[in-house]
């Protein structure tokens, strides 16, 4: 594959780039795990939106801290593709607001450091197509931080970092050389 100077992708071939997995089925992901190990009812959403009132129960909320390559990457060329790929570490927030929030947070503790997470990914993988490969690397020890309600009153409050690693992968449209032309020149007409 030899991309022209100035125009990786060969000069009139479509840029639009493919990133994988995205951060909607990664979370969905992570919300299909904790709706899985937490009691029946546990209301999971990822955190930081606007306008969306707290629903009664149980409430777990699900926030992006980081994420960081944890190797070098590597490239695969197909036919008119380029894909690179690096090994990443996730790291997510858990927060767990109500009554039994406590017990919560050391199940999903106990499970995502043990192997039974991976197997639960594994599993998920081989069900839906579409769910990115999740690796659980370990967890934070969860911890209580106070938290006062709308109606200044204390509640449950406890959370927890949830380190993961996944296969990030951006493709590209690639131009290959399907043919070439060679002229030979005498040595002394140089």
């Amino acid at each position: 594959m030899v991309p022209r100077v100035g125009n990786p992708t060969g000069g009139g071939m479509s840029t639009q780039v493919v990133q994988q997995p995205d951060e909607e089925t990664v979370f969905a992901a992570l919300r299909t795990f904790l709706t899985e190990v937490l009691p029946a009812g546990t209301t999971v959403l990822q955190a930081r939106q606007n306008r969306t009132p707290p629903p009664r129960g149980m409430l777990v909320l699900m926030a992006p801290l980081h994420r960081q390559p944890i190797g070098t990457g590597s490239t695969h060329y197909g036919a008119q593709s380029c894909t690179l790929l690096r090994q990443e570490q996730l790291a997510t927030q858990i927060s767990l607001f109500g009554t039994d929030a406590a017990d919560a947070a050391q199940t999903v503790l106990t499970l995502w450091r043990d192997v039974w997470s991976t197997t639960f990914f594994t599993n998920l993988v081989a069900q839906q197509k579409d769910m990115p490969r999740i690796a659980p690397l370990y967890a934070d020890n969860a911890e209580c931080l106070p938290y006062i309600n709308a109606q200044q009153q204390y509640e449950p409050h406890w959370q927890l970092t949830l380190h993961s690693q996944l296969t990030f992968s951006i493709t590209l449209p690639a131009a290959t050389a399907t043919t070439a032309t060679v002229h030979s020149v005498a040595a002394d007409r140089l």
